[in-house]
């Protein structure tokens, strides 16, 4: 699934948006403890390398249109963020706050130039749709493990068979029924 219906127009976007990218990095590391509490705890290296890695998918998904790479990345950096103890909503406040920047980075380079202001709102509807994209990795988690939680119960409630103990009906033989 792309999100570009025309791949000529993401080529220019993609361009412009790789010019800001460094703007882009230096005002999210500026402001990393107010987009995630964890992201100012953590040091410049690694927030550096962390927000990178978002702003590197970002562009990637600009150039490609490629809503199954970007949900992939999605999927990958939310269990990594998992494994560091954030919830899928810090993360997704976190992404969403990433965007919106990047957003305000290109509104705010060139408020007369025509390309900066589409930049803008693909940015935008970037943000848009890795909202939706996180919504729906969380919903699917979500399924997954009602249906494991279902499983569960079900198992639960069947009378457990105790290996060697005679089973109803066996005359006696341990494990065999008659």
């Amino acid at each position: 699934m792309y999100l570009f219906s025309e791949m000529s127009t993401a080529q220019p976007l993609a361009t412009a948006y790789e010019s800001l990218r460094l703007k882009i990095l230096q005002r999210l590391l500026d402001l990393r403890s107010s987009l995630d509490p964890s992201l100012g705890r953590l040091d410049d290296v690694t927030a550096r390398a962390q927000i990178s890695a978002v702003l590197d998918h970002i562009g990637n998904f600009i150039a490609s249109g490629d809503l199954g790479l970007h949900r992939a990345f999605l999927h990958t950096f939310l269990a990594m963020r998992a494994a560091e103890a954030q919830s899928p909503a810090a993360v997704l406040a976190m992404l969403v706050a990433i965007g919106d920047t990047a957003a305000q980075v290109a509104q705010d380079e060139s408020p007369g130039n025509p390309e900066n202001g589409e930049l803008t709102l693909l940015l935008t509807r970037v943000t848009a749709s890795t909202a939706r994209a996180v919504n729906d990795l969380i919903a699917d988690e979500l399924m997954r493990r009602m249906g494991t939680w279902g499983e569960l119960r079900a198992r639960a409630s069947q009378p457990a068979v105790i290996a060697g103990a005679p089973v109803a009906g066996s005359a006696g033989k341990p494990g065999k029924p008659s």
